[in-house]
């Protein structure tokens, strides 16, 4: 079932002759360091407002993958496009701008600052850049911004506890809050799950869910069986190439799928 965007998301999206525009399109990507080819010629398009998930088996390219739509390097060939617009090379920083924001699988928040501050932060770096000085008197719809998005991922008890104090799972969704203080119409999220217990996993699927009814989501995961449940769309990686995309269905009933990745005759 489609999932439903944002007035918001829906206003952003491209549409082209009566004929949704994918909100992100992968052409003829390859990756190579030094003699190694981490992708080889993969080519995919990602439609707006669903959720997707990249997966394969251990090398099979996932994190090259995200860390080239995400903007942590260029490819070295072909091109990325976000929205229609050839975003190939931009500067990382820039990718919050035009509306794309990034969960990595090492939690990257200030550890000594509270959960509320980590938020606000993220929330003042969208409307300046010059004044992270000014008197926290002056930015009450910043504090109310964060106290907004600390309840959308759950944390709201956790408001002024140290970030560094925090359990994993925690920590991650107050990454993914962050995340959110930029108003992506597309987020990006490395195995979002990853080391986390059984029940932080249950209340960050929960999460990812909530948010793919706002908003594209792209997640980049190893656990088929995590995803197979959650996500619309699966995209198979094996050794720098796709092998496969579709529904859930289509993947399980992919001879090639299951034999490479489920390890099945």
């Amino acid at each position: 079932m489609r999932t439903v965007m944002t007035t918001a998301a829906a206003a952003n999206e491209p549409v082209l002759g009566g004929a949704t525009q994918p909100i992100l399109e992968v052409d003829h990507v390859s990756q190579r360091f030094g003699n190694f080819k981490a992708l080889t010629d993969v080519s995919v398009s990602f439609e707006a407002g669903k959720l997707t998930a990249i997966i394969g088996p251990n090398g099979a390219g996932k994190s090259t993958f995200f860390n080239i739509v995400s903007g942590a390097f260029a490819p070295t060939e072909g091109r990325i496009r976000f929205q229609g617009r050839d975003i190939t090379g931009l500067a990382p920083h820039e990718y919050a701008r035009i509306g794309i924001a990034k969960s990595f699988q090492i939690t990257n928040v200030f550890k000594q600052l509270s959960a509320h501050e980590n938020v606000r932060v993220a929330a003042q770096m969208r409307t300046t850049r010059f004044a992270l000085l000014r008197p926290r008197s002056t930015l009450t719809a910043l504090i109310e911004r964060a106290d907004i998005l600390l309840a959308r991922v759950g944390l709201t008890a956790s408001r002024d506890k140290v970030a560094g104090e925090l359990a994993h799972g925690q920590q991650r969704a107050l990454e993914v809050a962050m995340a959110l203080a930029a108003e992506p119409s597309l987020l990006l999220m490395d195995e979002p799950t990853a080391g986390m217990s059984p029940e932080e996993t249950g209340v960050m699927m929960e999460l990812i869910t909530s948010l793919a009814a706002e908003r594209t989501v792209i997640l980049v995961e190893h656990k088929m069986k995590l995803v197979m449940n959650l996500c619309q769309r699966l995209i198979v990686l094996h050794h720098g190439e796709l092998l496969a995309e579709g529904t859930p269905d289509d993947i399980r009933n992919n001879d090639e799928v299951r034999r490479v990745y489920l390890g099945k005759n």
